[in-house]
């Protein structure tokens, strides 16, 4: 039969030779090291992830601000994908209407401000650019295969990580 260390007897016997003693509580466990000190790189993630988040924001809110002038000003390569997959026909006015949304969009984003509201309006505009993988698949993929994609599907499909980052940037806690 084994015993634990753990088990501290309810009572001490005594002899002649021994004192009666008073049980004692188990010691409590000692460290068994100095804490290791942080490298280089732990020292300053905090404060890098910090300064990513406000780049990132800024890199996102850039893209739509840019993009979206590009439609304003009538010089935007994507326009003419805008309006073939549109599931209605289109006036003069769309493509810079949705640049001037895309312009809103990106300062909005930038400002860092009402990002509750933020996230489900660039949430809706971007799985809108998805729109081309199912209404012209042929625009997006090689011989309709969904690994092969096109210039268009690569220009699509990149902003699952405008997506993602739209997320991160909308949803981080405030300190």
């Amino acid at each position: 039969m084994t015993v634990s260390s753990q088990v501290i007897p309810t009572a001490t016997t005594t002899t002649a030779t021994q004192p009666a003693t008073e049980p004692q509580p188990p010691a409590a466990p000692q460290p068994s090291a100095a804490p290791t000190p942080l490298g280089l790189f732990d020292r300053f993630a905090p404060r890098l992830h910090q300064y990513g988040l406000g780049m990132l924001r800024a890199g996102i809110g850039g893209v739509f601000v840019w993009f979206g002038v590009l439609k304003i000003i009538g010089l935007s390569p994507a326009a003419a994908l805008v309006v073939a997959v549109l599931p209605f026909p289109a006036g003069d006015w769309f493509v810079p209407a949705l640049g001037w949304a895309e312009v809103v969009l990106g300062l909005w984003l930038v400002s860092g401000r009402a990002r509750a509201l933020a996230l489900p309006v660039l949430v809706g505009h971007l799985c809108g650019t998805f729109a081309v993988l199912v209404l012209t698949p042929s625009a997006a993929f090689t011989d309709s295969n969904p690994l092969l994609l096109t210039l268009v599907g690569e220009f699509v499909v990149k902003n699952v990580v405008l997506l993602a980052g739209a997320v991160v940037v909308t949803t981080r806690p405030r300190h």
